[in-house]
């Protein structure tokens, strides 16, 4: 049954170069998760790091199609510093990785359904298969991995087909930003899930197809320099071209910070999708 919209809580949001970041810690994040569920409508959820900053800083279609996300989370320690700088106050990041696994074992008591779409091939299967004896009771709706390139209209429909008929309440979505954010915009409202959460390399941490940075990396919000060092030379110097934009515009935008009021917070309920 379709929650009424009045009845639930707005989501607290600030601005970050004109994107609407949430304020939330994980648990927060997760009763977000939960609301959009419950609508049973459309929604997609989009956890903002420092690449996807950078390159909505430059490209419209990378800004617009983050914007339009029902939930964005700051995943890079960057994103995170700027939200806070503007709105003068703490904020907590929200990460793809670990907003996966308190998801699969918050969802496990409510009968949440996943599908994980995406990863090299079976990465998603032993995405599912660590998750879930991980968390026994987490409900697996269905993996897969589409083929690379562009899906003829059959292959389309093919995917379509499965994810619907799975009943999924969530589909988990990695295919790299910010491609997996134009997937999830173009499906939007040709695929009947509630939420669609684009988390990138999370599939391969979880199903060990590639080290995901220890503890005390995560901590301090430095995995992009962990990745930069152990994700090869495609990702090293991404990453290297990345850091130097980054550093160039957080000097900038700490001094603009620091001579301004704070920005208003807004409160955000997601359009009817």
């Amino acid at each position: 049954m379709k929650v009424m919209r009045e009845q639930n809580k707005l989501f607290q949001a600030g601005f970050v170069h004109g994107i609407p970041v949430n304020i939330s810690n994980m648990e927060q994040a997760l009763v977000e998760v939960e609301t959009l569920i419950s609508f049973r409508e459309h929604h997609y959820v989009c956890f903002f790091e420092g690449n996807l900053f950078v390159r909505s800083l430059h490209e419209k279609d990378v800004h617009d199609v983050i914007a339009g996300a029902s939930l964005i989370y700051p995943d890079g320690i960057v994103v995170a510093k700027e939200l806070g700088w503007n709105i003068k106050q703490p904020i907590h990041r929200v990460s793809g990785p670990s907003f996966i696994l308190r998801a699969c074992e918050y969802g496990e008591k409510r009968k949440w359904r996943h599908f994980f779409l995406g990863g090299a091939n079976g990465v998603a299967q032993k995405l599912a298969e660590n998750l879930k004896s991980k968390y026994p009771e987490m409900l697996v709706a269905g993996c897969y991995t589409p083929p690379f390139g562009e899906l003829t209209a059959e292959e389309e429909r093919q995917i379509k087909q499965m994810i619907e008929e799975s009943h999924t309440d969530l589909l988990w979505v990695a295919l790299g930003g910010p491609k997996q954010e134009f997937w999830m915009r173009k499906y939007l409202h040709e695929i009947n899930v509630p939420v669609m959460l684009g988390v990138g390399a999370a599939f391969d941490f979880h199903s060990g197809n590639r080290p995901w940075a220890p503890p005390v990396i995560r901590k301090i919000g430095a995995e992009w320099l962990y990745r930069t060092v152990t994700g090869g030379k495609k990702t090293s110097l991404r990453n290297i071209k990345c850091i130097f934009q980054l550093i160039f515009i957080l000097f900038f935008d700490r001094i603009s910070c620091i001579f301004s009021s704070p920005q208003k917070t807004v409160s955000r309920m997601p359009k009817t999708m």
